[in-house]
């Protein structure tokens, strides 16, 4: 039971924490979610490597007349997004404010988001994937709704639910589509990826599955709703919300679209698509965010840029292509939730956003700008730090597939220190100008992003602790 305790702790501490008085919520929170922290840790350290297929395996009938079961299973692919999950839940509920009246009803459904995430990641029956899969989405809907920023966060709040809804429904009809089709009457996601509907079948199915993640990830074209939910989102959620939500859809290209529907035969390999789309994705987000002037809406559409290398990484169909993936998944957490706190705390400080309405920030702020520095470099990939293994590695796994998709990929390299430079020296450098901060970064805010950055160098230099246990990522693109 030891992956159940991984999503019930939360969710069972964030029904407790829900009913406390909110001077009490935060540092409940902080025990829960680093309990959930701690068994997440001890499967990683019990893993076994070079084992291939599912660990620490649970199975329990749940509505047997339709073969359906609750199957939790960890593997290569789902283990490390499962401690970042845990990780980055302490980091966000850490980062809540104590003062707030209502911090038991924020951090419990913090802690009911990094429940659903958990299940989604751990899921190995197709049914049970879709039933956390929706239930990740209700506690996301509440948190920017109630305690949403800006003028409009119901707006923001349901557009992301209108997207996400459309993409779940879609995902609904190709989960009872490989029940029917694949003719074995099964959900158990081992037992269809050996099984293979006609090619015809194949494209529909892959069709409604794959629109689904792309709306999650978001991939290009169907990001629309991301920057008035990364807006809205208050800062806290954000660590988890752009950290882990959005690998959700990632994942599921790599656990579902991937291994069940295997490269169809004929004229057209309309599996090409999503490749292309990533590509896309990597410079249309980057080219965004160098059009931004709004800190937080540049840090949004990095993130766009960032998971087109992801999912261009996991349509490389090989070894190194969707190991560099999933280890941009880890990545892109980390970095991502670092630079939505610092772009905050510097916002709180100054009193604006707008990166053109400050500079010679570092003369004021040393150690914000020293930490900021580096957070600056790992996003934009210099080597040494976590970023740059985890993109050479799916560019190299694009290469091998088709160098055209690598050549433009990479074109999003050249992109990354441009806008994330600016950010760095347009808010840092220079004389002195735009408001005054009230204050350099204190040592709460410190300690809070210290692991991150430990996180962002010990990455960079030793990648293979996280690659040596990543031995079923690939098998898919091996068999192609």
């Amino acid at each position: 039971m030891t992956l159940t305790v991984i999503w019930l702790l939360p969710l069972i501490g964030a029904a407790l924490i829900a009913f406390m008085p909110p001077r009490f919520a935060k540092w409940s929170g902080v025990v829960v979610a680093v309990a959930a922290l701690g068994v997440a840790a001890g499967v990683a350290f019990s893993f076994a490597p070079g084992y291939r297929g599912y660990q620490f395996t649970e199975t329990v009938p749940w509505i047997p007349q339709l073969r359906i079961f609750y199957r939790l299973g960890i593997d290569g692919i789902s283990l490390w997004l499962v401690v970042l999950n845990s990780f980055l839940t302490v980091i966000a509920i850490l980062a809540t404010p104590v003062a707030s009246r209502h911090a038991n009803r924020f951090v419990a459904l913090m802690l009911a988001m990094s429940a659903g995430l958990a299940g989604v990641f751990m899921a190995t029956d197709l049914v049970l994937f879709y039933v956390f899969w929706e239930a990740m989405l209700i506690p996301a809907y509440f948190l920017l709704w109630i305690f949403g920023e800006g003028d409009r966060p119901g707006r923001a709040a349901i557009k992301f639910v209108l997207y996400t809804l459309a993409g779940s429904l879609l995902m609904l009809v190709g989960v009872i589509g490989e029940y029917v089709f694949t003719g074995q009457r099964t959900f158990d996601l081992a037992t269809l990826a050996t099984l293979a509907p006609s090619p015809s079948i194949q494209f529909g199915l892959f069709f409604v599955f794959a629109l689904a993640f792309a709306i999650k990830t978001p991939l290009f074209p169907f990001h629309s709703w991301l920057p008035d939910a990364y807006l809205a989102a208050p800062t806290p959620m954000l660590v988890t919300f752009a950290g882990v939500m959005g690998k959700a859809g990632a994942y599921g290209f790599l656990r579902i679209a991937v291994p069940l529907f295997p490269e169809p035969v004929g004229w057209w390999d309309w599996r090409w698509v999503i490749p292309v789309l990533a590509v896309a994705a990597i410079i249309w987000g980057a080219l965004m965010a160098i059009a931004q002037r709004d800190m937080k809406l540049l840090v949004a559409y990095s993130s766009v840029s960032h998971m087109g290398f992801i999912v261009l990484g996991i349509f490389s169909f090989n070894v190194q292509g969707q190991q560099g993936a999933v280890l941009q998944m880890v990545n892109h957490g980390i970095i991502i939730s670092a630079l939505f706190l610092i772009v905050a705390w510097i916002s709180d400080r100054v009193g604006t956003r707008d990166r053109a309405a400050m500079a010679g920030l570092a003369l004021r702020m040393p150690i914000m700008a020293g930490v900021f520095f580096i957070v600056t470099l790992a996003a934009l990939g210099l080597p040494g730090l976590n970023s740059f293994v985890g993109e050479f590695m799916t560019l190299l796994g694009a290469w091998q597939r088709e160098p055209v998709l690598a050549v433009f990929g990479a074109i999003g390299l050249v992109l990354a220190p441009v806008y994330m430079l600016r950010l760095f020296q347009g808010t840092m450098q220079g004389a002195p100008a735009g408001p005054v901060p009230s204050a350099d970064i204190h040592a709460g805010q410190l300690t809070l992003l210290a692991p991150l950055i430990v996180l962002m160098f010990a990455i960079g230099l030793y990648p293979n602790v996280l690659t040596n246990l990543m031995t079923s990522v690939g098998q898919a693109g091996l068999a192609r």
